[in-house]
């Protein structure tokens, strides 16, 4: 499949048509005048209008862009580079060409090859392949703020080396690279008291539960040992009663909820004026509970098609967890429609099968307080992140309500 739309210009039949004119005009002229040197010119006019339609047919009909699924992360402010990577396949070489190409403004590059369009940038680059030759372009870029960009209207001009006109190519497949700006991490204070202990398989040092199945030693026998524990094995060999001692193990896992909207005085609900830090909050959720190798799952208010018309992530732990988590946070839109947060708690609700700790970003209607009322009751811990002179603090959650 070809990749590549090519363009000749509008006045490419105009200059046939006066070259075809010029040749019949100087031959006509050599017969009826008997002047056989201005055949001359009509063949000068003939290799010419034939070595146009060669280079016509010949530039650019081979031209490849490498074009992989490659996605680049990052953090904003960081810098990267983006890489083009061509061929030229025709015997015709390309000289003297600019590449362009569209993203819309969450990165930006040398303001000396950018410039606005109605999508965001445009980026012109010089670009030139010999015959059967490869190059790569590279555009260094910087993350300017959360999203997704993706490359797109990628083309090729350059000019004719006979006529002189420029020769346009159109990229047609969909580009395959995107760029993943994950949200900033926003400090949320008040982390280190938050925990929800219940039977798990993660060792602990200090935990009621008790892997049954991973004896760990023995320890002398005092009164309060349940008869059952009783080692008696050890306790022939040491003459003493000696208790069996079990791995100590906790679960702490968290359900981080982003309600990315609020409501207006007359109930409605939009999308929140103060997305982005929502965002970075729960970004931040999620950078504790990794590093401290907590399971943890992530919900949000946004609708997506999928098995579950929201945006989550699954309950997991560590450095893919995380990564996981933040893209999906990169990828929320605030052209998207949202889902009003009482339908996504009603979800929650009936998929909550453990106990855990629940962490609520953003508001919380005074009309979704009966789930954590229900909650409560079953010993789930309900915390909620609020805004204090500006600073971000997890704190439990109260029914008077507050809103970040």
């Amino acid at each position: 499949m070809n990749q590549w739309k090519k363009d000749l210009g509008y006045g490419n039949h105009k200059y046939y048509d006066f070259l075809l004119a010029m040749i019949l005009l100087t031959g006509v002229l050599s017969l009826f005048l008997n002047q056989s040197n201005l055949l001359i010119p009509t063949s000068l006019l003939v290799v010419i209008a034939l070595a146009s339609k060669w280079y016509d047919g010949y530039s650019g009909a081979s031209l490849k862009l490498f074009n992989h699924r490659t996605s680049i992360r990052l953090f904003p402010g960081e810098d990267t580079s983006l890489h083009f990577r061509f061929r030229n396949n025709s015997k015709a070489p390309v000289l003297n060409g600019r590449l362009s190409f569209e993203s819309n403004s969450n990165i930006k590059a040398d303001s000396s090859i950018t410039r606005k369009s109605s999508k965001g940038h445009q980026y012109s680059l010089p670009l030139s392949l010999m015959s059967e030759g490869e190059k790569e372009v590279r555009l260094p870029i910087k993350a300017v703020k959360r999203g997704v960009t993706k490359i797109t209207d990628i083309q090729y001009r350059f000019p004719h080396l006979i006529k002189f006109t420029s020769i346009s190519m159109k990229f047609l497949p969909h580009y395959e690279t995107e760029i993943v700006i994950y949200p900033n991490q926003m400090t949320v204070y008040g982390m280190e008291e938050v925990f929800q202990i219940a039977p798990g398989q993660k060792r602990a040092s200090f935990s009621p539960f008790e892997d049954l199945l991973t004896p760990v030693g023995t320890r002398d026998y005092v009164s309060s040992d349940p008869f059952h524990r009783i080692h008696w094995k050890a306790s022939a060999k040491t003459g003493t009663l000696q208790t069996k001692v079990y791995e100590r193990e906790a679960d702490i896992s968290w359900t981080i909820v982003v309600n990315v909207t609020q409501q207006t005085r007359l109930g409605n609900e939009h999308i929140s004026g103060n997305l982005e830090n929502l965002l970075s909050y729960a970004s931040y959720l999620c950078y504790f509970a990794a590093r401290n190798n907590y399971d943890f799952e992530l919900l949000v208010n946004m609708r997506r098609p999928h098995e579950k018309p929201f945006f989550f992530q699954p309950e997991g732990s560590g450095n893919q967890q995380l990564k996981d988590s933040l893209e999906l946070l990169a990828r929320i839109q605030v052209s998207q429609l949202f889902m009003p947060v009482e339908e996504l708690m009603h979800r929650l609700h009936h998929n909550l099968y453990k106990k855990k700790t629940i962490i609520f970003v953003g508001d919380i209607p005074e009309h979704t307080y009966r789930y954590i009322k229900e909650w409560n009751r079953k010993g789930l811990k309900v915390f909620q992140v609020q805004v204090e002179e500006g600073q971000a603090i997890l704190v439990p959650f109260s029914y008077r309500g507050a809103s970040v």
